[in-house]
């Protein structure tokens, strides 16, 4: 007999049993993923899968002390055990007055988050867009070499109910794709390249696309050169600008990173970069794919300005930090229901610019164009260095030959202030959209062979 419960009742049985057992406040985070995938390799389909994951965060409140439990199959016996155990955890934990639960507020759901043509879209829809996006980069030149790849199509529900009045619950559908791979000939082997997209929306969806520009992607990258080494300009594709700029960034916005003076970031209204950036933490944008209408707590997602024309403007936080510095949350509670609300960052949107990315180029005396990054990036001092994988050598305006074997390094927060240009052109990549990012006086190092 299947005596599992519903989201909805596993969250109420988990809020009542709760104040029944003394919690002062609680608060209970639930979330149901019904996800299907198809894995590509090798030029080939390899298989598909589908898999149901529920789980259910627990956070009480005794006095201002904080336990917290999860538990993961939404039965009355395994819901109490875990409510229990959260009580526990909070009797004997340290009374910490920025502890709290989030107060009812007004939320307005988003729009095109959900798509209910999603709930049509079969395992063998997976597997026909799988199929397309294969067939359309291997048959753009028979050099073009899958090494994987996927289509996943997932339906998700959140919830958060607590003691407090919030009382939240949403659907999100979620369709991604990618591929990974290279060219090869007889007597070469491009770099590999990564491309990727996803929506919202069924009739977003555009496997071709994504299919077309790896392919043309490696193909470009045949013929490779070893170059000398040099200190210039750096042109960073959105995809490669996700890869060194938004991690680096979002630690440093992170308010508890902030709090515990591990951030580069101090303080508001100080530059950190040119007046060419302008950056966004954005949920509410249903261009990227993590758009949602409330955070982990049940507060409401908001845009939230970061960076304006290089002056640093805001942190992002969660309930914890806000109380700590005396502020309102940002709705940037974040995490999984395994775990207690962190501080994370949802969509990352940096504003496009006013130069095109033809222009952008042409005005390069000698630099690189990498779109994509294979090295280290360490996010609490902007240090990184590595490879450049899918560069381009540009000299004079002229884009000259792809480029092999050559290192790059430096950072972030010094690139932040020689950042020279911006493009109109963006892309979304994820949890993020992001145009060409252009830096000067970057360091580049040419193989010792």
């Amino acid at each position: 007999m299947n005596n599992l419960l519903s989201l909805v009742d596993a969250c109420s049985t988990a809020v009542k049993e709760a104040v029944k057992n003394g919690a002062s406040d609680v608060e209970v985070y639930g979330v149901n993923n019904k996800e299907s995938e198809v894995i590509i390799e090798n030029n080939d389909l390899k298989q598909s899968k589908l898999h149901e994951i529920s789980s259910l965060g627990i956070r009480v409140l005794v006095g201002s002390s904080q336990g917290f439990s999860s538990v993961n199959v939404f039965k009355k016996e395994q819901i109490f055990r875990s409510v229990i155990t959260a009580i526990k955890l909070a009797k004997v934990s340290p009374a910490d007055n920025s502890n709290s639960i989030s107060s009812k507020a007004r939320i307005n759901l988003l729009k095109e988050i959900y798509d209910k043509d999603a709930l049509d879209f079969e395992p063998s829809d997976n597997v026909r867009m799988a199929k397309d996006m294969l067939s359309t980069a291997t048959s753009y030149d028979n050099r073009v070499i899958i090494d994987s790849g996927n289509f996943t199509s997932a339906l998700l529900t959140h919830m958060v109910l607590n003691s407090c009045g919030i009382n939240v619950i949403e659907n999100i559908s979620l369709f991604s794709w990618s591929l990974m791979g290279m060219a090869v000939t007889d007597d070469q082997v491009s770099n590999f390249e990564v491309q990727s997209g996803s929506s919202h929306l069924v009739k977003n969806i555009d496997v071709i696309s994504t299919a077309h520009e790896f392919a043309e992607a490696v193909i470009n990258y045949l013929g490779s050169l070893n170059i000398d080494s040099f200190n210039g300009e750096l042109l960073l594709s959105p995809s490669a600008s996700t890869e060194l700029v938004q991690d680096v960034v979002g630690h440093s916005i992170n308010s508890n990173n902030v709090q515990k003076q591990a951030s580069k970031f101090k303080d508001i209204n100080n530059p950190v970069s040119t007046d060419l950036l302008s950056l966004e933490d954005d949920a509410t944008n249903v261009g990227a794919i993590g758009a949602s209408s409330f955070d982990r707590e049940g507060v409401a997602h908001q845009k939230n300005a970061i960076i304006h024309k290089g002056i640093l403007k805001g942190f992002i936080y969660n309930t914890y930090t806000a109380n700590k510095d005396g502020i309102k949350s940002t709705g940037n509670a974040g995490g999984s229901p395994n775990y207690p609300p962190s501080v994370s960052t949802t969509n990352m949107i940096v504003s496009a610019g006013n130069s095109k990315l033809e222009t952008l180029i042409s005005e390069i005396r000698k630099g690189i164009i990498l779109n994509r990054f294979s090295g280290t990036v360490n996010p609490v001092d902007g240090d990184f260095s590595g490879v450049v994988k899918g560069g381009f050598y540009v000299k004079n305006g002229n884009i000259l030959c792809p480029i092999k074997e050559l290192m790059v390094a430096g950072n972030i927060f010094d690139a932040l202030k020689n950042l020279t240009g911006v493009s109109k052109e963006t892309k979304s990549i994820a949890d993020s959209i992001m145009p060409y990012i252009r830096f000067n006086n970057i360091s580049f190092t040419a193989s010792k062979t």
